[in-house]
Protein backbone atom coordinates (compact mmCIF):
# COMPACT_ATOMS: atom_id res chain seq x y z
CA UNK A 1 0.00 0.00 0.00
CA UNK A 2 1.05 3.46 -0.17
CA UNK A 3 -0.60 6.97 -0.59
CA UNK A 4 0.23 10.25 -1.43
CA UNK A 5 0.02 12.83 1.39
CA UNK A 6 1.78 16.39 1.49
CA UNK A 7 4.75 16.64 3.36
CA UNK A 8 4.65 15.71 6.37
CA UNK A 9 3.39 15.56 8.99
CA UNK A 10 -0.07 14.97 8.51
CA UNK A 11 -2.57 11.86 9.03
CA UNK A 12 -5.02 12.62 6.36
CA UNK A 13 -5.24 10.97 3.40
CA UNK A 14 -5.72 12.04 -0.10
CA UNK A 15 -5.94 10.22 -3.24
CA UNK A 16 -3.85 8.17 -4.82
CA UNK A 17 -0.85 10.20 -7.22
CA UNK A 18 -2.79 13.41 -7.16
CA UNK A 19 -1.64 17.03 -5.64
CA UNK A 20 1.87 16.79 -7.35
CA UNK A 21 4.04 18.40 -5.36
CA UNK A 22 7.75 19.06 -6.14
CA UNK A 23 10.74 19.55 -3.06
CA UNK A 24 14.13 21.28 -5.12
CA UNK A 25 14.19 23.13 -1.63
CA UNK A 26 15.31 19.74 -0.07
CA UNK A 27 18.43 20.12 -2.72
CA UNK A 28 20.70 21.02 0.81
CA UNK A 29 20.38 17.52 1.89
CA UNK A 30 23.53 16.66 -0.87
CA UNK A 31 26.13 18.87 1.76
CA UNK A 32 25.28 16.37 4.88
CA UNK A 33 26.98 14.09 5.82
CA UNK A 34 26.67 11.20 8.72
CA UNK A 35 29.90 10.11 11.27
CA UNK A 36 28.88 7.39 13.27
CA UNK A 37 31.09 6.62 16.29
CA UNK A 38 33.36 3.89 15.12
CA UNK A 39 33.18 0.15 16.55
CA UNK A 40 36.26 -1.12 18.64
CA UNK A 41 36.12 -4.56 16.68
CA UNK A 42 38.54 -5.96 14.66
CA UNK A 43 37.01 -5.58 11.23
CA UNK A 44 35.13 -8.87 9.63
CA UNK A 45 36.26 -9.57 6.60
CA UNK A 46 33.04 -11.37 5.25
CA UNK A 47 32.11 -8.96 2.34
CA UNK A 48 29.61 -11.63 0.72
CA UNK A 49 26.88 -9.26 -1.27
CA UNK A 50 23.11 -9.46 -1.10
CA UNK A 51 21.55 -12.61 -3.40
CA UNK A 52 19.02 -11.50 -5.23
CA UNK A 53 17.77 -14.87 -6.36
CA UNK A 54 17.66 -16.03 -2.73
CA UNK A 55 15.32 -13.38 -2.28
CA UNK A 56 13.41 -14.41 -5.35
CA UNK A 57 13.00 -17.94 -4.56
CA UNK A 58 12.44 -17.27 -0.45
CA UNK A 59 9.73 -14.70 -1.96
CA UNK A 60 7.85 -17.63 -4.37
CA UNK A 61 8.36 -19.57 -0.90
CA UNK A 62 6.06 -16.48 0.89
CA UNK A 63 3.39 -15.83 -1.33
CA UNK A 64 2.24 -19.05 -0.70
CA UNK A 65 1.54 -18.20 3.30
CA UNK A 66 -2.16 -16.78 3.48
CA UNK A 67 -1.75 -13.38 4.71
CA UNK A 68 -4.96 -11.71 3.53
CA UNK A 69 -6.84 -9.90 6.25
CA UNK A 70 -9.17 -12.61 7.75
CA UNK A 71 -7.86 -15.78 5.54
CA UNK A 72 -8.90 -18.47 7.92
CA UNK A 73 -4.90 -19.78 8.29
CA UNK A 74 -3.69 -16.46 8.53
CA UNK A 75 -2.75 -17.66 12.42
CA UNK A 76 -0.13 -20.31 11.21
CA UNK A 77 1.43 -18.65 8.68
CA UNK A 78 2.37 -15.24 10.94
CA UNK A 79 3.86 -17.99 13.09
CA UNK A 80 5.44 -19.71 10.28
CA UNK A 81 6.70 -15.81 9.29
CA UNK A 82 8.02 -15.85 13.41
CA UNK A 83 9.82 -19.40 12.60
CA UNK A 84 11.31 -18.08 9.65
CA UNK A 85 13.07 -14.79 11.37
CA UNK A 86 13.57 -17.22 14.29
CA UNK A 87 16.05 -19.45 12.31
CA UNK A 88 17.51 -16.80 10.47
CA UNK A 89 20.29 -16.27 12.69
CA UNK A 90 22.46 -19.08 14.88
CA UNK A 91 21.94 -17.13 18.11
CA UNK A 92 18.22 -16.76 18.21
CA UNK A 93 16.57 -12.85 18.39
CA UNK A 94 13.65 -12.13 21.05
CA UNK A 95 10.52 -12.15 19.27
CA UNK A 96 7.53 -9.83 20.66
CA UNK A 97 4.07 -9.90 19.52
CA UNK A 98 1.97 -6.67 19.63
CA UNK A 99 -1.66 -8.04 19.51
CA UNK A 100 -3.98 -5.73 18.26
CA UNK A 101 -7.20 -5.08 16.47
CA UNK A 102 -7.85 -3.47 13.30
CA UNK A 103 -11.02 -2.12 11.44
CA UNK A 104 -12.07 -1.98 7.67
CA UNK A 105 -13.24 1.68 7.39
CA UNK A 106 -15.62 0.98 4.87
CA UNK A 107 -17.66 -1.96 6.51
CA UNK A 108 -16.40 -1.62 10.42
CA UNK A 109 -15.49 -5.47 9.93
CA UNK A 110 -12.80 -6.32 12.74
CA UNK A 111 -9.80 -8.19 12.07
CA UNK A 112 -6.91 -9.45 14.86
CA UNK A 113 -3.77 -8.22 14.14
CA UNK A 114 0.10 -9.00 15.16
CA UNK A 115 3.21 -7.03 14.86
CA UNK A 116 6.28 -9.25 14.74
CA UNK A 117 8.94 -7.22 16.56
CA UNK A 118 11.93 -9.45 16.21
CA UNK A 119 14.87 -8.19 18.18
CA UNK A 120 18.33 -9.57 17.29
CA UNK A 121 21.04 -8.92 19.97
CA UNK A 122 19.13 -7.00 21.93
CA UNK A 123 21.65 -6.31 24.43
CA UNK A 124 23.82 -4.62 22.12
CA UNK A 125 24.52 -1.12 22.82
CA UNK A 126 23.82 0.54 19.57
CA UNK A 127 20.94 -0.56 17.18
CA UNK A 128 18.52 0.50 14.14
CA UNK A 129 15.48 -1.04 13.08
CA UNK A 130 14.60 -2.60 9.22
CA UNK A 131 10.65 -2.99 8.72
CA UNK A 132 8.04 -4.07 6.04
CA UNK A 133 4.60 -4.90 6.40
CA UNK A 134 3.40 -8.82 5.57
CA UNK A 135 -0.42 -8.53 5.31
CA UNK A 136 -1.68 -8.28 1.53
CA UNK A 137 -4.22 -6.79 0.17
CA UNK A 138 -8.01 -7.73 0.75
CA UNK A 139 -9.49 -6.27 -2.47
CA UNK A 140 -8.10 -4.88 -5.89
CA UNK A 141 -9.91 -1.72 -6.28
CA UNK A 142 -7.03 -0.65 -8.97
CA UNK A 143 -7.87 -3.67 -11.19
CA UNK A 144 -8.89 -2.84 -14.89
CA UNK A 145 -11.55 -5.68 -14.35
CA UNK A 146 -14.59 -4.58 -12.01
CA UNK A 147 -15.39 -8.22 -11.03
CA UNK A 148 -11.77 -8.91 -9.88
CA UNK A 149 -11.90 -5.92 -7.61
CA UNK A 150 -13.45 -7.95 -4.65
CA UNK A 151 -10.81 -10.48 -4.46
CA UNK A 152 -7.99 -11.00 -2.27
CA UNK A 153 -4.72 -10.56 -4.43
CA UNK A 154 -1.69 -12.16 -4.41
CA UNK A 155 0.80 -9.35 -3.33
CA UNK A 156 3.94 -10.67 -4.84
CA UNK A 157 5.55 -7.07 -4.19
CA UNK A 158 2.73 -5.10 -2.13
CA UNK A 159 3.84 -7.41 1.01
CA UNK A 160 5.91 -10.17 0.27
CA UNK A 161 9.06 -8.21 -1.56
CA UNK A 162 10.11 -6.60 1.36
CA UNK A 163 9.36 -8.79 3.64
CA UNK A 164 11.55 -11.31 1.51
CA UNK A 165 14.85 -9.12 1.00
CA UNK A 166 14.42 -8.61 5.03
CA UNK A 167 14.67 -12.61 5.44
CA UNK A 168 17.44 -13.01 3.65
CA UNK A 169 19.18 -10.05 4.66
CA UNK A 170 19.39 -11.02 8.43
CA UNK A 171 21.96 -13.65 8.03
CA UNK A 172 23.88 -11.57 6.10
CA UNK A 173 23.83 -8.95 8.43
CA UNK A 174 24.27 -11.25 11.51
CA UNK A 175 27.56 -12.41 9.71
CA UNK A 176 29.11 -9.09 8.80
CA UNK A 177 28.37 -6.56 11.68
CA UNK A 178 30.62 -6.14 14.75
CA UNK A 179 28.95 -8.23 17.55
CA UNK A 180 28.24 -4.92 19.73
CA UNK A 181 25.64 -3.61 16.92
CA UNK A 182 22.12 -5.13 16.83
CA UNK A 183 18.90 -4.55 15.20
CA UNK A 184 15.43 -4.89 15.23
CA UNK A 185 13.29 -6.54 12.57
CA UNK A 186 9.36 -5.16 12.35
CA UNK A 187 6.65 -6.99 10.39
CA UNK A 188 3.69 -4.91 10.35
CA UNK A 189 0.60 -6.11 10.09
CA UNK A 190 -2.71 -4.26 8.98
CA UNK A 191 -1.07 -2.13 6.50
CA UNK A 192 -3.53 -2.63 4.00
CA UNK A 193 -6.31 -2.53 6.45
CA UNK A 194 -7.85 0.76 4.63
CA UNK A 195 -9.76 2.03 1.71
CA UNK A 196 -9.63 4.84 -0.67
CA UNK A 197 -11.62 7.75 0.59
CA UNK A 198 -12.14 6.28 4.02
CA UNK A 199 -8.63 5.85 5.16
CA UNK A 200 -7.34 2.63 7.55
CA UNK A 201 -3.91 2.38 6.67
CA UNK A 202 -1.04 1.43 8.57
CA UNK A 203 -2.98 -0.18 11.57
CA UNK A 204 0.07 -1.94 12.58
CA UNK A 205 2.38 1.11 12.78
CA UNK A 206 0.24 3.52 13.86
CA UNK A 207 -0.37 1.43 17.03
CA UNK A 208 2.89 0.34 17.57
CA UNK A 209 4.09 4.24 17.25
CA UNK A 210 0.83 5.05 19.90
CA UNK A 211 2.59 2.14 22.22
CA UNK A 212 6.01 3.80 22.53
CA UNK A 213 3.80 6.59 22.90
CA UNK A 214 2.56 5.67 26.62
CA UNK A 215 5.97 3.82 27.27
CA UNK A 216 5.82 0.20 25.91
CA UNK A 217 8.15 -1.28 23.19
CA UNK A 218 10.70 1.82 24.89
CA UNK A 219 13.89 0.13 23.64
CA UNK A 220 13.57 1.08 20.24
CA UNK A 221 13.54 4.66 20.51
CA UNK A 222 17.35 3.60 21.38
CA UNK A 223 17.68 2.68 17.61
CA UNK A 224 20.02 5.40 15.74
CA UNK A 225 17.55 5.07 12.28
CA UNK A 226 14.57 3.05 10.57
CA UNK A 227 14.43 1.90 7.10
CA UNK A 228 11.19 1.09 5.88
CA UNK A 229 10.73 -1.13 2.22
CA UNK A 230 7.55 -1.38 0.43
CA UNK A 231 7.29 -2.87 -3.12
CA UNK A 232 10.99 -3.23 -3.54
CA UNK A 233 10.97 -6.13 -6.13
CA UNK A 234 9.11 -5.22 -9.47
CA UNK A 235 10.86 -5.99 -12.54
CA UNK A 236 12.46 -2.84 -14.10
CA UNK A 237 11.62 -0.43 -10.94
CA UNK A 238 12.31 3.16 -10.41
CA UNK A 239 13.19 4.10 -6.82
CA UNK A 240 13.41 8.17 -6.31
CA UNK A 241 13.90 9.43 -2.46
CA UNK A 242 10.68 10.37 -0.84
CA UNK A 243 10.21 13.68 0.04
CA UNK A 244 9.10 12.83 3.52
CA UNK A 245 12.45 10.45 4.55
CA UNK A 246 14.16 13.37 2.73
CA UNK A 247 13.04 15.80 5.38
CA UNK A 248 12.77 13.35 8.38
CA UNK A 249 16.64 12.05 7.59
CA UNK A 250 18.19 13.52 4.88
CA UNK A 251 22.08 12.15 5.55
CA UNK A 252 20.46 8.66 5.55
CA UNK A 253 18.66 9.31 2.38
CA UNK A 254 22.08 10.47 0.64
CA UNK A 255 24.17 8.06 1.85
CA UNK A 256 22.00 5.02 0.73
CA UNK A 257 21.28 6.67 -3.10
CA UNK A 258 25.18 7.69 -2.90
CA UNK A 259 26.09 3.95 -2.53
CA UNK A 260 23.63 2.86 -5.00
CA UNK A 261 25.10 4.99 -7.62
CA UNK A 262 28.65 4.13 -7.04
CA UNK A 263 28.21 0.57 -7.07
CA UNK A 264 25.49 1.32 -10.08
CA UNK A 265 22.95 -0.75 -8.26
CA UNK A 266 19.93 -0.29 -10.67
CA UNK A 267 16.76 0.87 -9.48
CA UNK A 268 17.56 3.70 -7.68
CA UNK A 269 17.63 7.13 -9.77
CA UNK A 270 18.86 10.81 -8.14
CA UNK A 271 15.86 12.67 -8.35
CA UNK A 272 13.22 13.03 -5.96
CA UNK A 273 9.74 12.11 -6.15
CA UNK A 274 7.16 14.21 -7.18
CA UNK A 275 4.68 13.89 -3.76
CA UNK A 276 5.00 12.76 -0.16
CA UNK A 277 3.78 9.07 1.10
CA UNK A 278 2.69 7.58 3.74
CA UNK A 279 3.35 4.28 4.68
CA UNK A 280 5.29 2.75 7.69
CA UNK A 281 8.24 5.18 8.39
CA UNK A 282 6.03 7.99 9.28
CA UNK A 283 4.72 6.69 12.53
CA UNK A 284 8.13 5.13 12.97
CA UNK A 285 9.21 8.72 13.01
CA UNK A 286 6.55 9.98 14.89
CA UNK A 287 7.42 7.64 17.63
CA UNK A 288 11.22 8.59 17.63
CA UNK A 289 12.85 6.43 15.03
CA UNK A 290 13.65 8.90 12.59
CA UNK A 291 13.33 6.41 9.66
CA UNK A 292 12.97 6.36 5.76
CA UNK A 293 11.03 4.51 2.71
CA UNK A 294 12.49 2.62 -0.19
CA UNK A 295 9.57 2.19 -2.84
CA UNK A 296 8.49 1.74 -6.19
CA UNK A 297 5.63 4.69 -6.09
CA UNK A 298 4.94 3.50 -9.52
CA UNK A 299 4.67 -0.05 -10.06
CA UNK A 300 1.99 -0.41 -12.44
CA UNK A 301 0.24 -3.74 -10.70
CA UNK A 302 -0.50 -1.87 -7.62
CA UNK A 303 -3.78 -3.41 -5.99
CA UNK A 304 -4.50 -5.45 -8.74
CA UNK A 305 -4.24 -8.94 -9.46
CA UNK A 306 -1.72 -8.92 -11.73
CA UNK A 307 0.53 -7.90 -8.51
CA UNK A 308 2.04 -11.56 -9.49
CA UNK A 309 5.36 -13.23 -8.79
CA UNK A 310 6.28 -13.20 -12.61
CA UNK A 311 6.37 -9.54 -12.11
CA UNK A 312 9.49 -9.59 -9.98
CA UNK A 313 13.19 -9.68 -10.66
CA UNK A 314 16.09 -10.84 -8.59
CA UNK A 315 17.96 -7.64 -10.06
CA UNK A 316 15.78 -5.62 -8.31
CA UNK A 317 15.59 -7.30 -5.06
CA UNK A 318 19.30 -7.62 -5.33
CA UNK A 319 19.88 -4.05 -5.41
CA UNK A 320 17.99 -3.03 -2.74
CA UNK A 321 18.96 -5.94 -0.07
CA UNK A 322 22.76 -4.52 -1.70
CA UNK A 323 21.96 -1.23 -1.19
CA UNK A 324 20.98 -1.94 2.69
CA UNK A 325 23.93 -4.24 3.45
CA UNK A 326 26.66 -1.86 2.05
CA UNK A 327 25.01 1.31 4.00
CA UNK A 328 24.75 -0.87 7.45
CA UNK A 329 27.87 -2.81 7.48
CA UNK A 330 29.94 0.22 6.59
CA UNK A 331 28.26 2.57 8.95
CA UNK A 332 29.24 0.56 11.55
CA UNK A 333 32.73 -1.12 10.10
CA UNK A 334 35.54 -0.52 12.61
Amino acid sequence: MYYCVPLRRTHSRVGFRDSARRFGAFVFWLGLGCAPAPSTHPPNTDRTAFDGEAALARTAQLVNLPRTLGAPARGQAIEELANLFAQATKEPPTIRRQQLTGTDPKTNERYPLTNLIVDYRPHARRSFVLATHFDTRPWAEQDPDPAQRLRPIEGANDGTSGLAVLLELVPVLDRQLPPDIGFTVIAFDGEELGRPGYGGYCAGSLALGKAIGTGQFGDLVEAEFGIVLDMVGGRGQTLPMEPNSLQTHPELVKALWGLAADHKLPGFVGRVHRTGIYDDHIPLSDAGIPSVLLIDHDYPHWHTQADTLDKLSDESLASVGEALRLYIVDRYAP
